[in-house]
């Protein structure tokens, strides 16, 4: 027997992309948004009864999933910032971490330049290859604006690695 509440597969195939990608624009790394994406689920669970809405209408469902995975995000900073000062000692004596290939680099630096609308739906649509609908459920805006913030971002990245080529083949 299915206990009663949302169903839980299919609201983590729809929106465990988009998330990882939303919370990782918000500063998060990849592997804390994963896990901050699945406490997200878990407490969306834990908590339905109060969730208003049809728990099959994926924008009232991705509302409610991006608010408490926001939440959740803001709480999990803050605890972080409390304990950096003790880790900063601690970091001081880690070893250095391994290089990052330097395109990695220059394409996080571009996204980076984006508006932050812009760097959101960059993120959450190609970190995880997450369809346009869910990332506009998640966000509560059109597939449409989605597609077309993704056009525009694409286009400026598109001007800046034409911009680094010309500079490079200057120099």
């Amino acid at each position: 027997m299915t206990p009663p509440g949302p169903d839980l597969d299919h609201w983590t195939r729809t929106f465990r992309g988009p998330l990882i990608g939303l919370l990782v624009s918000r500063g998060a790394d990849w592997g804390r948004a994963e896990e901050l994406a699945q406490d997200t689920f878990a407490e969306g669970w834990l908590s339905w009864s109060r969730f208003q809405g049809s728990p099959n209408n994926l924008k009232a469902a991705g509302a409610w999933l991006r608010g408490i995975a926001l939440r959740l995000h803001g709480a999990d900073s803050r605890r972080r910032r409390r304990r950096r000062t003790q880790e900063l000692h601690e970091d001081l004596a880690a070893d250095p971490p391994p290089p990052v290939d330097p395109r990695l680099e220059a394409l996080d630096e571009a996204i980076a330049k984006l508006p932050p609308g812009q760097q959101e739906v960059v993120r959450m649509r190609y970190l995880e290859d997450s369809p346009p609908a869910h990332v506009a459920a998640l966000l509560g805006i059109t597939k449409k604006a989605v597609e077309r913030r993704l056009y525009e971002a694409r286009q400026k990245l598109r001007d800046h690695v034409n911009r680094a080529e010309r500079v490079g083949a200057a120099q």
